[in-house]
């Protein structure tokens, strides 16, 4: 019956999916306007740990071509059934003034969900260990904390294959690795759908503030991760 159920609500969701990305495109302007696309695939070693690859592909504008490309395998450990610890490494290749620079950095988190009612709090700590590119074609070295908090709910009756998810996360520059100096602040709307037992979708509207030498730049995508296990 929820097989049936949930395949019977499928144009609902396709609706929805629409809905919210014509939402977006009234929101966003011409510039500074593009799309986050990413696949993350898991390997479960056993019931405690696992591996995960990370492939992101963002545009410089909604159709154009690649901005930023991140690859980031990671080890993951279930410490219980609301803490998850993960760490690994992360390549990015970002274009900067039409020239295309490296970062390699090391990271580790934490990450947690807290139960609530019907619904779930969610989030994540993660520090980062950042060696950036510069044009010279040399390297600086700088840390990073970040912090994630969000909640989702299901939605049309649906229970976890449809859910409203949200968050918000806030990037901090370390010194003497404390937060020191604002970064970049991340917010995101959108839906959770498990498409089936091994493939689930995660796609919305995210809102980017970022510093650039003191001033604020506003950044606008459609951000979507296919989750693939194994």
């Amino acid at each position: 019956m929820p097989n049936i159920i949930f395949k019977n609500a499928l144009p609902r969701i396709a609706a929805i999916g629409c809905l919210l990305f014509l939402s977006s495109a009234s929101l966003v302007s011409a510039q500074d306007t593009f799309t986050w696309n990413a696949v993350f695939t898991d390997y479960q070693i056993d019931s405690v740990q696992g591996i995960r690859l990370e492939t992101h592909y963002r545009t410089k504008d909604f159709w154009g071509g690649q901005q930023q490309f991140i690859l980031r395998p990671s080890y993951v450990r279930k410490l219980n059934n609301q803490i998850t610890l993960s760490g690994g490494y992360s390549f990015l290749n970002t274009e900067k003034q039409a020239v295309f620079l490296e970062e390699h950095n090391l990271w580790q988190q934490v990450f947690y969900t807290i139960p609530y009612k019907k619904s779930t709090f969610f989030g994540w700590i993660r520090a980062e260990q950042r060696w950036i590119e510069n044009t010279a074609s040399d390297f600086d070295f700088g840390g990073r904390l970040r912090f994630r908090f969000g909640w989702r709910k299901p939605i049309l009756g649906l229970g976890k294959k449809f859910e409203f998810i949200t968050f918000n996360e806030v990037f901090m520059l370390t010194k003497s690795l404390f937060p020191h100096t604002f970064n970049q602040n991340w917010t995101f709307l959108g839906f959770r759908a498990v498409l089936s037992p091994k493939a689930t979708l995660v796609s919305g509207y995210q809102r980017i503030h970022q510093d650039k030498q003191g001033a604020i730049l506003e950044k606008n995508l459609w951000s979507s991760i296919l989750f693939i296990r194994l």
